[in-house]
C-alpha cells in the first residue's frame, strides 16, 4: 500500500476531514490533498507528525510492503518483547541491589556501602533508558507503557534506602531522643510520599 493510500485510510479511520488533518499538522488543506493524491509526499518532519497523530510507526508509513494495519503489530510486538525482556532483567538486578542495600544498611550498618550500592541501581536505570531510546520510537505506545511501568517499579524498589540514609543524616544533624520505632515509621512515611509523588510525575509525563 502506498503512502498516499495510508494517509487517506488513516485520516478517514480517525474521522478527520482534510481540513482537520491539515490544521493538526500546521499545513494547508491543499498539501494534504496532494499527499493523498500522490502528487507530492510529506517531508520528514511531517512524516513524524503523521506517525504521532495516527499512532503508527514511521516504518509503516514509509514501507509499501506493509499492506494493512495488521502488519503493524508485528513490528510493535518485536520492539515490545525486546523491551519487556530488558525490563525483567533490569528489575532482577534492582532486586539484587535492594538485598545488597539491606545487608549494608541494616545488617552491617555500613552507610558507605549503602551509598555505593546505589550506584549499580543508577546503572540499571540508565541501561534500560538506553535500550528504550535505541529500540523504540515516540509513536510506539506499547514501548512507552513498558517504560512508565519500569520507572514505577524502580521507584518502589530504589527509593527506600536513599530516603533512610537521608533520615539518618537528619537525625545526626538534629539529635533528638527518638525511639527506633518512631524513626522507622517516619522513614517509611517519607518513603511512601516520595514514591507516590514520583509515580504521579511518571504518569503525567506524556500529558504535559
Amino acid at each position: 500500500m502506498r503512502l498516499s493510500d495510508k494517509i487517506l485510510q488513516l485520516r478517514k479511520a480517525n474521522g478527520w476531514s482534510q481540513e482537520d488533518l491539515a490544521e493538526k499538522l500546521g499545513v494547508s488543506r491543499q498539501a494534504v490533498s496532494r499527499w493523498e493524491g500522490a502528487a507530492a509526499q510529506p517531508d520528514a518532519a511531517n512524516i513524524l507528525q503523521l506517525s504521532k497523530l495516527f499512532g503508527v510507526t514511521t516504518d509503516y508509513l514509509l514501507h509499501d510492503e506493509y499492506e494493512s494495519d495488521n502488519d503493524l503489530p508485528k513490528v510493535r510486538e518485536t520492539t515490545s518483547t525486546g523491551l519487556q525482556q530488558i525490563m525483567v532483567l533490569m528489575i532482577m538486578i534492582e532486586v539484587m541491589i535492594l538485598i545488597l542495600q539491606f545487608m549494608s544498611t541494616i545488617v552491617l550498618q555500613n552507610e558507605v556501602l549503602g551509598v555505593l550500592s546505589f550506584l549499580p541501581f543508577v546503572g540499571a536505570v540508565g541501561g534500560f533508558e538506553y535500550a528504550y531510546r535505541k529500540r523504540s520510537n515516540a509513536a510506539n505506545e506499547a514501548a512507552r507503557t513498558f517504560r512508565k511501568r519500569f520507572y514505577k517499579i524502580s521507584a518502589w524498589l530504589g527509593m527506600y534506602f536513599p530516603v533512610r540514609l537521608v533520615m539518618i543524616m537528619l537525625v545526626r544533624l538534629y539529635p533528638r531522643p527518638y525511639s527506633s520505632i518512631v524513626f522507622e515509621g517516619v522513614t517509611f512515611a517519607v518513603y511512601l510520599l516520595a514514591v507516590i509523588l514520583i509515580t504521579r510525575q511518571i504518569e503525567n509525563q506524556d500529558s504535559q
